[in-house]
């Protein structure tokens, strides 16, 4: 029997950084979101993946630079609250720089264990 551990564990240990300050790396599966059926849709693996969130460094596509960005820069970046909290989701950053939002209620699986809800 596989390994289980509470969502709320794993959302924990998402957000905590590392020694450097930087987001972890971690493997997960998760459902898309079917926003016509209102449930899980296809089926994802992620690894190497790890959470967007405001690091330590001079990371140009952390979030922190791209708030911190200056006008003369000339770079478009819309800032939009994306209401995590309330929508109940998050963006993982993949190996390749690709940006995936995710919906916290359709984690399967987490570094190899099964995620209760």
């Amino acid at each position: 029997m596989k390994e289980t551990v509470y969502l709320k564990d794993v959302l924990e240990e998402m957000r905590t950084p590392n020694k450097e300050g930087r987001a972890i790396k971690f493997d997960i599966a998760v459902r898309s979101f079917n926003k016509y059926s209102k449930e899980g849709g296809k089926f994802y693996r992620y690894e190497n993946a790890k959470l967007v969130m405001n690091e330590k460094g001079n990371d140009p596509d952390s979030i922190y630079a791209l708030q911190n960005f200056k006008p003369s820069e000339k770079r478009e970046i819309v800032k939009k609250n994306p209401n995590h909290f309330s929508n109940k989701t998050r963006n993982i950053k993949l190996e390749n720089g690709q940006i995936k939002k995710i919906n916290i209620k359709y984690i399967i699986e987490f570094n190899g264990k099964h995620v209760i809800p």
